[in-house]
């Protein structure tokens, strides 16, 4: 994609003080675009959608903030603003999908259709048209004039499709309701669609996924499961007793199988109940036919919530013997006021939403954004905001091979996460 418009565009700092005021051009590409002004020797200055801290809209004129605090105004593009504000707004979009990771599988199809989107709280949030990619295990909506966002089928609590308003209403995970509607004479095909992806999805967890890890168990039994460990998301040992208790006892086997893990997270295990302990499994893409398998605690005594990502080796290989530390990373229950037992939830789902969304990478969740400058994390790390504030809760890790030491290391962290 490449397009270009006349524009005047302004340059300002931070303290509002213009720097630039330019007639000239704006040449859209597929990762950002370049202001240049009028001559030929004016080669402009290029902008990557990833500088972009805000990005927004109002009347005939386009604003946008840099991570850097530049701010930029373009007007004066005349009756080409609707044409250049949709072009802008589509390869931003095209950028945010792959930069915020809302692209999970194969595109299957898309539609056109308008879409509203509520807070928790039934607040509305945005609304308007929209080309609606189904992907396989997500939807990404892109409206004309707004940035895209996603609805992936791991996070989604409840949905329906209302056929006397023509209507699909999604609830996800964290409250936020979507309502899809107006897709005309495609509504019908989009219904059978979203259905079967749905589907598949549950279907292809129990047969291939999770009759092998537990062949024992009936399928009605693991697809209960399979609609709480969505994507491989952490569950309570509470929520799985309540499916099977026999289930609950292998999956702990199968999670924490490493002798030398358990008797670590023993310490973990004594401070909290079956409420507070977790654990996650999910398909291992970088291993054919491995394993994800990953453990939380929830220790709101002690301020913390913890996770730890099993190694992907074996444990009897000699790799596994002395590069096994069991890695454990704390995150503070962050409270204006109240217990922390209240906001417990909260962080588990912060924990679930991003190391799913991330495929269970865990630098992001706690490096400094100086060290992950060039990695594939870096503009999700800024414009997440579970992400965000997960990073934000960061307190410390246990790292340590040795038991004692793994431990002591923890007792630091339980010191740090305290109230003051």
């Amino acid at each position: 994609m490449e397009v270009s418009y006349n524009v005047r565009y302004q340059k300002s700092s931070f303290s509002n003080k213009v720097l630039l005021d330019k007639e000239g051009e704006i040449i859209i590409y597929s990762k950002g675009f370049r202001l240049k002004g009028k001559g030929a020797g004016d080669k402009g200055e290029l902008i990557n959608f990833s500088e972009i801290k805000e990005f927004y809209h109002k009347e005939d004129k386009i604003f946008f903030i840099t991570f850097t605090k530049e701010k930029y105004v373009l007007l004066g593009s005349g009756t080409f603003y609707n044409q250049m504000l949709t072009d802008l707004y589509k390869a931003r979009n095209e950028f945010l999908i792959d930069a915020l990771f809302m692209r999970k599988g194969k595109l299957k199809a898309e539609f056109e259709g308008d879409f509203q989107r509520l807070s928790k709280f039934g607040r509305p949030i945005n609304k308007g048209d929209a080309t609606l990619k189904l992907y396989g295990k997500s939807i990404v909506i892109c409206p004309r004039d707004q940035d895209c966002f996603s609805i992936q089928f791991d996070f989604v609590n409840f949905h329906e499709f209302d056929d006397m308003e023509y209507q699909l209403k999604v609830v996800m995970d964290d409250g936020v309701t979507i309502l899809i509607s107006k897709l005309g004479d495609d509504y019908d095909i989009f219904m059978e669609k979203f259905n079967e992806l749905m589907g598949g999805m549950y279907e292809n967890l129990v047969n291939n996924f999770l009759k092998e890890a537990f062949p024992y168990f009936h399928a009605s039994v693991l697809l209960k499961l399979a609609y709480k460990m969505k994507g491989g998301k952490a569950v309570s040992q509470n929520d799985i007793l309540k499916i099977d208790k026999d289930l609950a006892q292998s999956i702990n086997e199968f999670v924490c199988q490493d002798p030398r893990f358990r008797a670590k997270s023993d310490m973990l295990r004594e401070l909290t109940d079956e409420y507070g302990i977790y654990c996650g499994i999910a398909p291992d893409e970088t291993v054919e036919g491995g394993y994800v398998k990953w453990a939380m605690f929830a220790v709101p005594e002690k301020n913390v919530v913890a996770f730890s990502i099993l190694p992907r080796w074996d444990q009897d290989s000699e790799e596994g013997d002395d590069a096994s530390p069991h890695d454990t990373y704390f995150f503070k229950i962050i409270m204006e006021k109240g217990h922390p037992a209240d906001k417990v939830e909260d962080k588990i789902r912060e924990i679930n939403q991003s190391l799913v969304t991330l495929e269970f990478a865990k630098d992001p969740c706690y490096k400094d954004k100086r060290e992950l400058k060039h990695s594939p994390y870096q503009y999700a790390i800024r414009k997440m905001p579970f992400l965000r504030i997960l990073r934000k809760s960061y307190v410390g890790k246990a790292s340590s091979s040795d038991q004692k030491d793994w431990q002591k290391q923890v007792s630091v962290v339980f010191e740090k996460a305290a109230l003051k």
